[in-house]
């Protein structure tokens, strides 16, 4: 999921029904191409919208939280190797 969205009233959050639940390293990656935003897994999309014109974010960043960092938002698992580009990386 992801919260990053544009502030108008009809932006929302991008869902995937993809559920991880094996134990094993999984690579995820969300993209944002100015005309709409797309969820990765393992290089497999999973989600997709057209949300467009994403504004700039002025608060904190959470990887594996929720946006308020309240209890129950916390992803169980490890995180590793976080990287972010502001250009097109092929795997």
């Amino acid at each position: 999921m992801s919260e990053l969205k544009g502030n108008n009233r009809f932006s929302c959050r991008l869902v995937s029904k993809t559920v991880i639940t094996d134990g094993q390293w999984h690579r995820v990656g969300l993209v944002l191409d100015g005309a709409g935003r797309t969820l990765y897994v393992d290089g497999a999309m999973v989600a997709q919208d057209t949300q467009n014109k994403v504004t700039a974010a002025y608060g904190g960043l959470h990887i594996g939280g929720g946006k308020d960092l309240a209890a129950g938002t916390f992803w169980s698992g490890l995180i590793d190797d976080v990287r972010i580009y502001n250009r097109i990386v092929k795997p």
